[in-house]
């Protein structure tokens, strides 16, 4: 984990922001897939509209940077930035600008921002699960907009 106080790796580089589009599958050809339902299957809406999305741990970072937690002035933490070289870019499903609510079960609400990231690269970095879940929620869809209050880059 790395502090780097408002810079993702110094540069702007292959970093997706504020960008709420879902990206549709592509074939090998670069053409997007149909789906038969409104979701991929990674992507698991619940009966309250938050989203549990499923991330393979496809490569050796998970490439998000988040904000905000119980220490700040904004309770939930928050995407900021998605990494073009991270695993949760190639997943899709994870947004900039969603909340995090759980990670891989265990619930968020009430953690501090450095604990909030450390349970982050843990359940990124365990090897006895191939995969990390997140339940996060929209920030429009929540009464919560946080504030920029710290950047961390996760790598496993």
């Amino acid at each position: 984990m790395k502090d780097e106080g408002g810079s993702l790796l110094g540069s702007d580089a292959g970093v997706r922001r504020h960008q709420s589009m879902q990206r549709l599958p592509m074939d090998q050809n670069g053409s997007s897939l149909e789906q038969c339902q409104d979701q991929p299957p990674h992507i698991v809406p619940d009966h309250r509209g938050n989203l549990h999305i499923t991330v393979k741990k496809s490569k050796p970072i998970l490439g998000i940077a988040i904000e905000g937690g119980a220490n700040t002035k904004h309770p939930l933490p928050r995407i900021i930035n998605i990494h073009e070289h991270g695993a949760a870019y190639d997943a899709g499903g994870l947004e900039v600008g969603q909340l995090i609510l759980e990670v891989d079960g265990n619930k968020v609400d009430g953690m501090h921002h450095q604990d909030v990231a450390r349970l982050i690269a843990e359940c990124f970095a365990a090897r006895d699960k191939n995969e990390i879940t997140f339940l996060v929620v929209e920030a429009k869809k929540s009464n919560l907009e946080p504030k920029p209050t710290a950047l961390i880059f996760l790598e496993a």
